[in-house]
């Protein structure tokens, strides 16, 4: 009997490491100490203004609550990607945690598709923490890629992409390999090389402080173990995870761990102790949103229904699997169940429905086989491209070199034939002074059109100077001119009637005063002399804001150095670009963002008004002088808008 239920074991086992392994996802890279890495999080995200540090925040929040509270793992990972927006790396950071995600739920094409937008952001760089998140990134998406490219692929990805960035920089991550490569292994069922390289792992992570990866090695090892009817062994790494797991009582690696020790607990045919451990796993899952084990321990609870032939419960368990229909998202997931419905269904005399269910999993089977040969056909049509590709290099540079022994030898005959060479140099000094012709006609139509460009934008500024006069003007009659206009007569009136005018006069004169330094103000502003551009634009927001808008004014770095006509210049176009925005946006709130990149000067004007659709924007006097300013002291101006959703006016100068 003991040996029938062994074997019984392995088979279906064997299944079990074959789903497991399918569904592997790429490990969270948190540390043991979970709750102490979400708080040093918050603290280091209250107590900084550094953009780029506080999107690193965010994302280490998310992926925290990434097993814990779907909606906290997204409004961390919104704020995280806003902030991200002017670094490449932490594009690549926020692309990695979402394929994290989105691999928790098997959704294969969207956490490839992020995987792979990891890579492309980051390919070509040298930094050890850029090539760090590099090599998380090819490690996820081999996983990704593990049930479509099979074994070799996936070692090729762990040894070739990832392994040399963690020999020469973390050695944590080496041992996370290791022990992938070890389930790798596990897949192919070659379970004694897989415990060579968990073994490997384990000897690694050991010497290292306590850490989830050595929590994750253990538990790895010890299912290889189970699968190999090795209880002893398995039992001994079991509570050395919890040891571990004790001074973390709410990791979320707490299903793992119960979906393991239910492994060992089979494996010692404790049947009805398998079932109590996996519904304390089933609970914690719950808890953590880990929705993939859940559905792992409830194969597992197939596993165990079936040795103790439960039919109806073992049925039940795959039939709630495939009502949820997470598990079986994957192709040959999908066949595993359908398979052992037939099974279970044949055992329960149920022939008619087993033959239903081995249908479908043959159908499955013949899916799964179709999509393999389009992948491989896909990858010969790659290559054959690539081998065309190579004969065109190789016919050109056959070509080439044809073409240099044709010139050498009208050369050699030329030399034996003196009129020839005669001939050739005379047309040769003629082609280089009618090319040097050419050549000058070219540079005076380029210098020519050069001037014109310079012309047209000082026509254009010219005509803003002329327009700013026109609005001075305009400011001094309607304004000055009419305040005098009243006191004259307020004091002919007033005088006739012998009333004493100095009090009131001195107000009216303190109201013409402040309108003088208004008009004088907006001619020339004196802080950008006086205090620079960063005091200037802060002072403008304070000027320009009313009780309908609110300008909100941030600077991020130390004061900029211009020269003062590139600071007039950049501060006359923030000013346009805010009184476009109290003109038309119809916004309550507008925001003024100034920050240095390297040698990059970038001025952000934002409002969350109604704004327009940019993508056919035609520019106005205003727009006009924007973009000569900026062109004439060498910036760039870029306006991003969509209808309802407000708009960016974004600045760049180098400094």
């Amino acid at each position: 009997m003991g040996l029938q239920y062994k074997y019984l074991f392995r088979i279906i086992t064997c299944c079990i490491a074959c789903i497991y392994t399918k569904v592997a996802q790429a490990q969270s890279f948190l540390p043991l100490d979970e709750n102490k890495f979400r708080t040093d999080a918050e603290v280091r995200l209250s107590s900084t203004s550094n953009d780029s540090i506080k999107a690193m925040q965010y994302f280490y929040l998310a992926d925290y609550y990434r097993f814990r509270d779907t909606t906290e793992f997204w409004d961390h990972m919104r704020q995280g990607e806003r902030l991200a927006k002017p670094f490449r790396s932490l594009q690549a950071m926020a692309a990695l945690y979402k394929s994290f995600y989105y691999g928790q739920f098997l959704d294969s094409k969207r956490a490839g598709d992020e995987a792979q937008k990891c890579v492309h952001l980051l390919g070509g760089i040298q930094e050890p923490f850029q090539q760090g998140l590099l090599a998380k990134s090819w490690y996820n998406l081999g996983l990704i890629r593990f049930p479509r490219k099979g074994f070799a692929d996936f070692l090729d990805i762990l040894n070739g992409k990832c392994m040399p960035y963690a020999k020469a920089h973390d050695p944590e991550m080496e041992g996370m390999i290791n022990t992938m490569i070890g389930i790798a292994f596990m897949s192919s069922n070659q379970l004694e090389k897989a415990d060579e390289y968990h073994q490997i792992a384990i000897k690694q992570l050991e010497q290292r402080p306590k850490s989830a990866a050595l929590l994750l090695t253990y538990l790895n090892a010890a299912g290889n173990y189970c699968y190999q009817v090795k209880s002893k062994e398995a039992r001994k790494l079991l509570d050395k995870a919890k040891l571990l797991l004790g001074e973390e009582p709410n990791s979320s690696q707490l299903p793992n761990y119960y979906y393991n020790e239910a492994l060992y607990f089979t494996t010692i045919q404790h049947t009805d102790e398998a079932l109590r451990v996996l519904d304390t796993g089933l609970n914690w899952a719950t808890k953590m949103n880990n929705w993939k084990m859940f559905q792992m321990m409830r194969f597992r609870k197939f596993n165990v229904y079936l040795l103790q032939k439960k039919y109806d419960a073992a049925k039940l368990q795959l039939e709630e699997i495939l009502k949820n229909g997470l598990l079986t998202r994957d192709l040959y997931n999908s066949k595993i169940v359908y398979s052992q419905l037939a099974g279970v269904n044949e055992l329960m005399g149920n022939y008619q429905e087993a033959l239903k269910m081995s249908n479908i999993a043959n159908k499955l089977s013949d899916s799964i086989q179709k999509v393999q040969l389009l992948e491989k056909m896909n990858e010969m049509e790659t290559r054959y491209k690539t081998v065309e590709k190579e004969k065109v290099i190789l016919n050109l540079r056959a070509e080439k070199d044809r073409s240099q022994f044709k010139i050498m030898l009208t050369l050699g005959i030329a030399v034996l034939l003196f009129i020839i060479v005669l001939f050739v140099t005379f047309s040769y000094r003629k082609q280089r002074k009618l090319n040097k012709q050419i050549q000058l006609n070219h540079e005076i139509v380029v210098e020519n059109m050069a001037k014109e460009k310079q012309l047209q934008i000082s026509e254009s500024m010219l005509k803003g100077e002329e327009q700013e006069r026109q609005r001075i003007a305009q400011d001094l009659h309607d304004s000055i001119g009419g305040m005098l206009t009243g006191l004259k007569f307020k004091i002919a009136g007033e005088a006739r009637e012998n009333v004493n005018l100095t009090e009131d006069l001195s107000l009216k004169l303190n109201d013409i005063l402040a309108e003088v330094r208004r008009i004088s103000h907006n001619l020339m502003p004196e802080s950008l002399r006086q205090f620079g551009l960063i005091a200037a634009l802060e002072q403008l927001c304070l000027a320009m804001k009313n009780k309908k808008v609110a300008i909100q004014f941030e600077s991020f770095g130390p004061e900029v150095h211009l020269d003062f006509q590139k600071g007039l210049a950049l501060y006359r176009v923030v000013q346009e670009a805010i009184s476009n925005a109290l003109k038309y946006a119809e916004a309550d709130l507008i925001i003024v963002q100034v920050s240095q990149s390297d040698a990059m000067l970038q001025v952000l004007i934002e409002d969350n008004g109604k704004g327009f659709d940019s993508t056919g924007l035609k520019y106005g006097m205003g727009l006009n002088n924007m973009m000569n300013r900026i062109q004439w002291i060498n910036g760039t101006l870029g306006i991003q808008s969509k209808p309802g959703a407000g708009t960016q006016v974004e600045i760049g100068l180098s400094i």
